[in-house]
């Protein structure tokens, strides 16, 4: 594993860090105070800051120092957790994640020393003290990523692969520098002593890191052991020979220094007390074989290279139990992709083989069932591993509101629920723009300032409302406010000034809450850092159009307004039914269908001159006729001679889609239409059926909205120059 790939799990790590600090710092807003929600928080900053130390990242470690030290003292209960102090560890975490992005080169380096001051300001030693600005220390320099990582901190012989290993009478400097005249512990230290097991060299592992930690900390190196260090001849570049004395001052507590070492476990030696003995050399374990015993020559060979005994054979260890519920690995994305596509090819593959052979009797109809079914299996598998929580994305808003809280001066209470609900990870990354943009325009537009809320009844705070909440094989998103709600008439006026609608345009309330969505439309008094410029709201829709979702509002004057983003569970596989109309093969996604029926010619009733409606369970809903929409030639028209679909909507309501006739219901492929022709409305996209023709996936909801309205269906009429 080189650098780079070792750099992108560290980040990997760091997100998941950031992540639960953030979770733990809102629980302890919310009440939540407990030693393990500290210890959480404290662990996330510890990790973080061990990373940055490997790999050199000094404004980075520096931070997370002081940092970590509060963190400490807050959880040794030498702080107390109140409501100021956790609004300061908030703002740190949000510096401290400007720092990472730093680090991954995707912004500048915060500026960080009014930050620093308070948080050193806060800390036991320093309670009450006046906060001074207090420059970022220097740490010192991490060993480069690129040393060999095998070598242990007592290796001091060349090998043969032209590395350049660790050289012991530097590194016995480096640790013992100070140690020509060495000077007594004073009275009141207490003693550590420390010696690095072979396991500690494992994967990368860099005990001296560990060390310098610790002399960070406070900690004096009175004795180094180097008793234990074999002629070069019989050294083990696995074992760690060495052992330090460490003196510490009774100000700094053991539980300290023991979390310094918390994520090596065993592979280091501890003890504590002038009494204790040094920790005694644990050399590696001999390799487990795999599946035949190993031969006796190999075994002796490896003993006197390395100053190891042969184990017995009836001590061989048991070979390693298989992995744990709950248990999982990190997977390269490229990786996932072609899996997706793979499987993507493989649905294509099993629908032509059932076309081509589906009078071929009973007995291979048996088996392109079972082919289906593990088809399907196998989809769900793989689409089910690129599922993830949207908990992801609802965790960076807590730190938008701060932002707009600082900026606006409006104080928001977030209520989340269905932050456990999963879709598609490529769903999840392309989800954050929009949804801070619609969070922005709450605060900014909706949420009223705390006098007006008062004046009108309402808590001086406002409320932020996320959802989510998976129906019918597609997921839907809510942002919710109780602010004063859509201003209709100065939407209009807005819209006219800009041109957009006519004068005497008579719109409906759901049309002019669409104006918002108009490129450039503000209606904003001044422009400032949170809007007025008017390119939020259409960057939203266009974004939640490419996804293959669609974006409704429902707002009520004095109570808010709620947006919801109906988005499909995946990108790449879905369930669609396959239908003909006239010279056209079209697919209609089935988590859009009800049900499907053939009217007679009685249920069907006209609705003006070119309008029809039918009975269904006594409730009238309108008969569309797909073929109008596609240009489709030679298609039935008449309601009653052909098949309607009652297809379910999230703006429009129900609408009945007249096809001529019902092929097939299978699972499709989706191939995005902008990526091989070009975005055509009313379509979400196409697939290759198992003919080979290439069929449009219809965007139903696109359409009905727009039959309904008494739109124009001629942009949509190029449905039939793209199939």
């Amino acid at each position: 594993m080189n650098a780079e790939e070792i750099q992108a799990i560290f980040f990997a790590e760091c997100e998941e860090s950031l992540a639960a600090a953030e979770s733990g710092l809102a629980a302890c807003k919310a009440g939540t105070q407990d030693d393990d929600t500290v210890n959480a928080v404290f662990r996330a900053v510890h990790s973080i800051k061990g990373g940055a130390g490997a790999f050199g990242y000094v404004a980075l470690q520096a931070f997370t120092h002081t940092f970590e030290t509060l963190l400490s003292d807050v959880r040794e209960g030498a702080v107390a957790v109140t409501e100021p102090l956790v609004d300061l560890l908030l703002r740190a975490l949000d510096t401290l994640s400007d720092h990472v992005g730093a680090a991954r080169g995707l912004a500048e380096v915060p500026d960080d020393v009014g930050l620093l001051a308070e948080l050193t300001a806060a800390q036991a030693a320093n309670a009450g003290a006046a906060p001074a600005p207090v420059p970022a220390a220097e740490p010192a320099p991490a060993a480069p990523v690129a040393a060999p990582v095998a070598a242990p901190v007592a290796a001091s012989a060349d090998d043969d692969t032209g590395s350049d290993p660790f050289d012991l009478d530097a590194m016995l400097d480096d640790i013992t520098g100070a140690m020509d005249t060495p000077a007594p512990a004073p009275a009141s230290a207490w003693l550590l002593k420390v010696r690095p097991h072979a396991g500690a060299m494992r994967n990368g592992g860099e005990p001296l890191l560990l060390l310098r930690e610790l002399t960070a900390l406070g900690a004096r190196c009175i004795e180094c052991d180097c008793g234990a260090v074999p002629p070069l001849d019989t050294l083990d570049p696995g074992t760690g020979y060495l052992g330090w004395t460490f003196s510490l001052d009774a100000d700094v507590s053991e539980a300290s220094a023991r979390d310094i070492f918390e994520f090596v476990g065993d592979d280091c030696g501890l003890d504590v007390g002038s009494d204790a003995p040094m920790p005694a050399v644990r050399p590696a374990p001999a390799p487990v074989p795999v599946a035949a015993p190993a031969a006796p020559a190999p075994v002796a060979a490896a003993a006197e290279a390395g100053g190891m005994a042969p184990a017995p054979a009836a001590a061989a260890p048991a070979p390693p139990a298989p992995p744990a519920l709950g248990q999982s690995i990190r997977i390269e994305l490229g990786k996932l992709d072609k899996l997706i596509d793979a499987v993507g090819e493989l649905v294509i593959a099993q629908a032509m083989m059932a076309q081509r052979l589906a009078g071929d009797g009973l007995a291979v109809k048996e088996e392109l069932t079972i082919l289906e079914g593990l088809t399907r299996d196998i989809q769900e598998s793989a689409m089910s591993i690129r599922a993830q929580p949207i908990g992801s994305v609802f965790s960076r808003v807590p730190r938008i509101l701060r932002e707009l809280t600082a900026t606006t001066g409006k104080h928001v209470r977030l209520e989340v629920s269905g932050e456990s609900t999963e879709l598609d990870k490529t769903v999840i990354e392309r989800l954050g723009e929009p949804l801070t943009h619609l969070i922005r325009n709450a605060v900014d537009h909706g949420i009223e300032s705390a006098e007006t809320r008062i004046a009108a009844g309402k808590p001086a705070e406002g409320t932020l409302t996320l959802s989510a909440e998976h129906r019918s094989g597609r997921i839907l998103i809510r942002i919710a406010d109780d602010g004063a709600g859509i201003n209709r008439e100065r939407v209009f006026a807005k819209a006219v000034e800009k041109g957009l609608v006519a004068p005497d345009a008579q719109l409906s309330k759901e049309e002019i809450d669409h104006l918002i969505f108009a490129p450039g439309f503000s209606t904003a008094a001044q422009i400032t850092n949170v809007s007025g410029r008017g390119v939020g709201m259409d960057v939203v829709r266009q974004n939640v159009k490419e996804l293959g979702g669609r974006i409704t509002i429902d707002s009520e004057p004095g109570s808010g307004t709620t947006f919801t983003l109906t988005l499909p569970l995946t990108l790449a596989i879905s369930d669609g039914m396959v239908v003909n109309v006239g010279d056209q093969t079209l697919v209609v996604p089935l988590a859009n269908v009800v049900e499907s029926l053939r009217p007679t010619e009685a249920e069907v009733q006209g609705l003006g001159a070119h309008r029809a409606m039918i009975n269904v369970r006594g409730k009238f809903i309108p008969v569309l006729p797909l073929h109008a929409a596609v240009g489709a030639q030679g298609a039935i028209e008449q309601a009653h001679e052909g098949v309607l679909i009652v297809v379910e909507t999230e703006g429009a309501g129900r609408a009945a889609l007249l096809v001529d006739a019902i092929c097939d219901q299978r699972q499709v492929v989706i191939k995005s239409l902008d990526t091989h022709y070009r975005s055509v409305e009313g379509v979400s996209g196409a697939t290759i059926l198992g003919d080979g023709m290439v069929a449009l996936i219809v965007d139903v909801d696109s359409l009905v909205a727009r039959s309904l309205s008494g739109q124009s269906l001629s942009p949509v009429q190029s449905l039939a120059e793209a199939a």
